[in-house]
């Protein structure tokens, strides 16, 4: 049997799930055996949250991961994924609101953070990821970069470059980030030279847009400080900038 699906079980969940009989799930899921149990949240995420409306998506989310973190945390990001990606789920919503504030206190840092990790290539709206970097409690600029760091894509390179202004004053650490985007770069470039023409535009970029003469190397992307104007505000600005080449 595929053990993603289980139709005795599916069939309990989903009376439950129709009948939003929320105090009697985690009951349930105790009754279950190691293997049932990863079973059962296979199909929670993979198919009962898969159309169910917004608020019953939080309301489960919230009352699982509070439950057992180790066990839901990832597996309920992983489903809120597509549906953040299709607009049928959202950071505004009041259910997402009340599950960030219930996994607010310190208990629940790496649950905020395997959220994340898991939300920010759903994102393509920089307003959206500083906003989700807030609503998670990830407000330190270096803990920023560091996730930012991971993600090759054009809202997480305007949200960097947002973000390392609050560093400007260490040029240092503004060169090692730099260089972390190189050598990111080179390992995402093929033996024919495609792959990692955003990392590398972006290393330059920023070595123009913060001076950084000890960051040395030869870069396509060439760019006059004018064309710096309004770059770290205006999102068309600097897509232009940073695909240029």
């Amino acid at each position: 049997m595929d053990n993603h699906y289980n139709p005795i079980i599916y069939r309990r969940l989903q009376g439950l799930f129709e009948g939003r009989e929320w105090d009697a799930l985690m009951p349930y899921l105790k009754t279950l055996s190691n293997s049932q149990f990863r079973t059962a949240g296979y199909m929670i995420g993979e198919r009962l949250l898969r159309d169910v409306d917004a608020a019953v998506f939080w309301e489960v989310a919230r009352r699982l991961i509070l439950w057992d973190a180790k066990a839901f945390t990832v597996t309920l990001a992983k489903a809120a994924v597509p549906r953040f990606k299709a607009g049928t789920l959202s950071i505004e919503d009041e259910g997402f609101q009340q599950l960030t504030a219930a996994l607010a206190d310190e208990r629940h840092v790496i649950d905020r953070q395997k959220l994340l990790l898991q939300w920010l290539p759903a994102v393509e709206d920089y307003a959206t990821m500083e906003a989700l970097f807030d609503a998670l409690g990830i407000t330190e600029a270096r803990r920023r970069v560091d996730f930012l760091l991971q993600h090759d894509s054009l809202c997480a390179a305007f949200v960097l470059l947002r973000t390392l202004r609050f560093e400007e004053h260490d040029r240092d650490y503004l060169t090692s980030v730099c260089r972390q985007l190189i050598r990111r770069a080179a390992a995402q470039s093929s033996p024919t030279g495609s792959g990692g023409s955003l990392s590398y535009n972006l290393a330059s970029l920023l070595r123009t847009y913060f001076d950084l003469p000890d960051l040395r190397g030869t870069f396509s992307l060439q760019l006059e400080h004018y064309e710096l104007s309004r770059i770290d505000t205006d999102f068309e600005v600097f897509r232009r900038a940073v695909t240029k080449v």
